[in-house]
């Protein structure tokens, strides 16, 4: 539960800095789902490729 915790506050944190939360996912598969690992990987090749880049700031 922790680590579900960590991936909100990230998600938050990035909202705050103006990069898009969806950068960040969390899956759960377990060795013997293959088909669902694979899957996962799709979606999040997916999702990333989607996205706008993260725009460059300086510096402060």
């Amino acid at each position: 539960m922790i680590t579900y915790e960590h991936i909100i506050t990230l998600k938050k944190l990035l909202k705050h800095e103006g990069i898009s939360e969806d950068r960040v996912q969390q899956y759960f598969c377990s060795a013997a789902e293959v088909e669902k690992f694979i899957n996962s990987v799709k979606d999040i090749s997916t999702k990333i490729h989607a996205l706008p880049p993260i725009p460059k700031t300086n510096p402060k």
